[in-house]
Parts: structure tokens; C-alpha cells; sequence
């Protein structure tokens, strides 16, 4: 019974050991404040930032990517971490746009809405993909309005185990494969024409529209919200939460 209790306090100890260094001293909340961020900005001498968009000209933004004409898409999720009993499904892909070209935005408007979730958007063959939960969907404005007339699904059976993991980071690749990222705790399990195509945990995709040819490009990492490819079509890819910070990726990788 003494043993018992030693550990059982043993393990409160490292419970508030641990609660005390994740929240790393913390006891001024820092202004949200833009113009005040903006001050604290170490920029090149040359160089300036400015503050492109904010509220309420976005809500919740989740992933953005620009167009050929200078656009901002935004996958915005409200619901996000998940959606609360009986409420209905109202999150948005909108388009941030600066007309004027001052670097600043002026012009917000809806290009699809009803969504659940969305974690990733990018322009393309037309319209966009957007990562709506178990889905890659594709929206398309027929009439030229600015908003969508037109939705289908390209592939379906991404895992939903845990919205911070859903399918994610969408971004075209040098080669012309549509790249997605997945994080831990997602098994996803892909009918396509050429089979089943299967991640069970992290990694990265990459897909082929034209053709509907779906790869996995790695396995592995436990939270890569990020993808990039340098000038010679080397990619490299952040983790959030594994602590490695930016990974070299290449083809058949496992991490």
C-alpha cells in the first residue's frame, strides 16, 4: 500500500513537473495586436512587412495558397476542432484579393461553402482542390460568378481519426503531382483506378489528376503541416511535433 501511494505521488510530481515546463514560465499573454507584432519583426534592410488581411476578412484560417492572378485562397474552418452535436456544416473556402495593389487586401469573397473541416485548399485545373475530411474534392465556377457552381469528389478515404492530422499541406509539385500531406494517428485506405492505395500514419502523397495515379512519396513524421521544394525540386518538409524541425525528403523515405 506504501508502494502504492509512493508512486501515485511519484507521478503527480512529474505530471506537475511537466505541466509547469510546457507552459515555460508563461505569465504575460502577448498582444494580438497586428501593428504591435509588425514592431517586433526583424526584417532585412530593404525589406518591409505589412499586414496583407486579417479579421474578419478571415476566420480560423487552416491553409492558403495564391493563384496565377495574385489571389488568396483560404481554406477557413469555424468548426474546427470539430463540430459541436445537431450544428450544421458552414465552413468556407474564400478568396482574399488585393485589387488596387497596394498590399493590402480589399476584396473578400466566398468561393464554397458547407464544408466540414477543410484543411487544405489549392487553385487548379480550373477551380480548386480543397481537403474536406475523408475527402479530396474538386470545386469549379462554370458561370463566372467567383463562386462555385460545380463539386466532385476525386478521391475519397482519408482517415478522420483526428482533425489535427486530417489531410493537409496541398501544394503542386515542380513535376506536376499535386503533393498532400497526412499526419500520425490517419490511416487512410484510397480506392483508384490502379488499386487500393494505403498510409497508415504520417507521410506524404502525391497525385495525378489527368491520370488519377495516386503514390505515397514517404512515410513517417508525426505532424509535417509544411512542403516545400527548392530550385533544383528538392523537398523538404517541417514537423510540428517531432522535433526534428525541416526534413529532407526523397522518394521511399521512411522517418
Amino acid at each position: 500500500m506504501r508502494v502504492g501511494n509512493g508512486l501515485a505521488a511519484i507521478a503527480m510530481t512529474v505530471c506537475f513537473v511537466l505541466t509547469c515546463v510546457g507552459q515555460r514560465g508563461l505569465k504575460e499573454i502577448p498582444s494580438v495586436d497586428p501593428l504591435v507584432e509588425l514592431k517586433s519583426f526583424i526584417v532585412p534592410e530593404g525589406f518591409e512587412a505589412n499586414l496583407y488581411a486579417s479579421d474578419p476578412r478571415m476566420a480560423k484560417p487552416i491553409q492558403m495558397n495564391f493563384d496565377s492572378r495574385g489571389r488568396l485562397w483560404i481554406a477557413a474552418s469555424e468548426s474546427y476542432p470539430h463540430i459541436k452535436p445537431g450544428e450544421k456544416a458552414s465552413d468556407k473556402i474564400i478568396i482574399v484579393e488585393d485589387v488596387d495593389g497596394d498590399g493590402v487586401a480589399e476584396k473578400t469573397s466566398v468561393f464554397a461553402d458547407g464544408l466540414l473541416i477543410p484543411t487544405g485548399v489549392v487553385p487548379g485545373d480550373g477551380g480548386c482542390y480543397v481537403a474536406n475530411s475523408t475527402d479530396l474534392l474538386h470545386f469549379q465556377d462554370i458561370d463566372g460568378d467567383g463562386r462555385s457552381d460545380k463539386q466532385r469528389v476525386v478521391l475519397s478515404g482519408f482517415g478522420s481519426e483526428d482533425t489535427h492530422h486530417l489531410l493537409h499541406t496541398l501544394r503542386w509539385g515542380p513535376d506536376g503531382w499535386l503533393y498532400m500531406n497526412q499526419s500520425i494517428y490517419i490511416h487512410s485506405h484510397i480506392e483508384t483506378p490502379y488499386g487500393v492505395k494505403r498510409l497508415l500514419g504520417g507521410g506524404i502523397w502525391r497525385f495525378r489528376p489527368e491520370s488519377m495515379q495516386l503514390e505515397v512519396v514517404c512515410k513517417g513524421l508525426v505532424n509535417p503541416w509544411g512542403h516545400h521544394f527548392d530550385a533544383w525540386g528538392q523537398s523538404f518538409a517541417t514537423d510540428g511535433a517531432g522535433g526534428e524541425g525541416i526534413n529532407y525528403v526523397f522518394p521511399g523515405a521512411v522517418f
